[in-house]
């Protein structure tokens, strides 16, 4: 993980950003690409060779976290079984070097303000430990 500083936040926190690679659904790239055929879009969804995802985790920090802290908060947004897939301030599909094409990312979800069930329940766990 590198230690870039985090971006400060309002209400007088500061926010940090996690980030988790993850595998797209097996059928995203060819239901983008049959959406565009049907738009009329044919020239451009056969351009499209890959997509890759990532989960991005924006954590308010009311004050600095302790080594303990910082490692159960990386537990608890790790994958089990690829814990080296989860870094802090850097996203992985920002920083590829090995790219030649180009290529293009968009960023779909919810606002930062958006509570989901896992962010409740993330919270609840970290104040519990």
């Amino acid at each position: 993980m590198t230690n870039k500083k985090p971006a400060n936040g309002g209400g007088g926190g500061k926010i940090v950003h996690y980030y988790r690679k993850t595998e797209p659904v097996h059928s995203l790239l060819p239901s983008i690409q049959e959406e565009l055929k049907a738009l009329g879009h044919e020239a451009e969804s056969a351009k499209i060779e890959m997509i890759e995802t990532e989960s991005c985790f924006n954590v308010k920090l009311t004050e600095s976290l302790t080594e303990e802290q910082s490692k159960v908060l990386t537990w608890l947004l790790a994958e089990t079984f690829e814990p080296d897939a989860l870094a802090l301030e850097s996203s992985f599909l920002q920083s590829r070097d090995d790219v030649k094409k180009p290529f293009y990312m968009m960023e779909l979800g919810p606002r930062m303000t958006f509570t989901s069930a896992f962010s409740s329940n993330a919270v609840s766990i970290c104040h519990a430990c």
